[in-house]
């Protein structure tokens, strides 16, 4: 790359104008297919690369569109991110992406680093949401922003998944097997994901006329919790689950190792639902029985909207909420009486 070399210079070579040179660039109307080459040759030679900030503040769009999730590491959001980048690529923009570890700091560094590049638009899963989200920088911005699966109703764009309705169907099906002690370890303590989820699994409960144990239910409040111990503890105890629901994140990894390292086999022992993406749970033996979502309709819808926002950003926020569906596999089983 030469940054020395300029639109001039090309214009020069090539023996065309300014504008010509623009309009080739830009994928302007009126090109020749000889002035494409032309200029696309010298280009070429001369090293030439635009200046993608200063055409973004000139055009009014930088044709990238910024994107956040709190841990990259976590297989559910590569997905996602990847869902996000296949849609906004058909687009014609580009994707920059930014993890921020959930930490509230990190997220607002990315927000300035993004808002200095100019992002025509953002597509988040913040660390907060409700009243601390909207006091926060996040809130405060005036980046076009779509949400996912935190509760923003009102403020900003936001697509949703359905976890309670998801949720209520898995504990729904491990008591039609004549599961009663059933555990539930989710991520999101505090957030709408992890208490959509708690309620999911109660409504079950209260159709079923069984009273909710809190020891069954066990939600993450870092990235750093140990599902592990957590399973472990509950399977020692006097009345251990006979299933389990986990998120098919660290979470699930240390729940099964918990129940192989007690001896214990899926689903004969002991009966395992997952919940994640549709290859959340490729790995597995058995085939778990996996809460899912689409995530690339996930991509797709967050996408959309952002761009619909773009087009009107006078119109009312929309929030979007993505159905789940319970896929059965080979991880549950009826409840063995002794």
């Amino acid at each position: 790359m030469n940054s020395k070399v300029s639109v001039r210079d090309v214009a020069r070579e090539a023996g065309v104008s300014i504008g010509s040179v623009s309009r080739v660039l830009n994928g302007g109307a009126n090109v020749s297919r000889d002035l494409r080459s032309r200029v696309l040759s010298v280009v070429d030679r001369l090293g030439y690369q635009a200046n993608v900030h200063a055409r973004g503040l000139r055009l009014g769009s930088t044709k990238i569109i910024g994107c956040i999730v709190p841990e990259i590491r976590n297989h559910i959001y590569a997905n996602i991110v990847g869902a996000i980048e296949a849609a906004v690529t058909r687009k014609h923009y580009m994707l920059l992406l930014g993890n921020s570890l959930g930490e509230v700091e990190r997220e607002q560094h990315l927000l300035r680093f993004f808002h200095s590049h100019g992002v025509d638009g953002l597509i988040i899963t913040p660390s907060s949401e409700g009243p601390e989200f909207i006091q926060g920088a996040l809130g405060k911005s005036r980046i076009p922003m779509v949400i996912v699966d935190r509760e923003v109703t009102g403020v900003r764009d936001s697509v949703m998944l359905d976890q309670r309705q998801g949720i209520r169907h898995a504990s729904e099906h491990l008591h039609s097997l004549g599961h009663r002690r059933i555990a539930l370890f989710t991520g999101g303590r505090g957030l709408w994901s992890g208490r959509e989820r708690q309620a999911g699994y109660e409504d079950a409960l209260a159709v079923a006329g069984i009273t909710p144990d809190p020891q069954l239910v066990r939600q993450a409040d870092s990235w750093s919790y140990s599902s592990y111990e957590d399973m472990r503890t509950l399977l020692q105890s006097t009345q251990p689950p006979t299933a389990v629901i986990g998120a098919s994140t660290h979470i699930l990894a240390g729940i099964l190792k918990a129940i192989r390292d007690a001896g214990l086999l899926i689903p004969r022992d002991i009966s395992v639902i997952a919940i994640g993406p549709g290859d959340a749970v490729d790995f597995a033996n058995p085939p778990l029985t996996l809460v899912r979502w689409d995530v690339d309709s996930l991509g797709k819808l967050a996408s959309e909207l952002l761009f619909e926002r773009l087009r009107t950003p006078h119109d009312n926020f929309q929030r979007r909420l993505l159905p789940m569906e319970l896929i059965l596999g080979q991880s549950c089983a009826p409840l063995r009486t002794p």
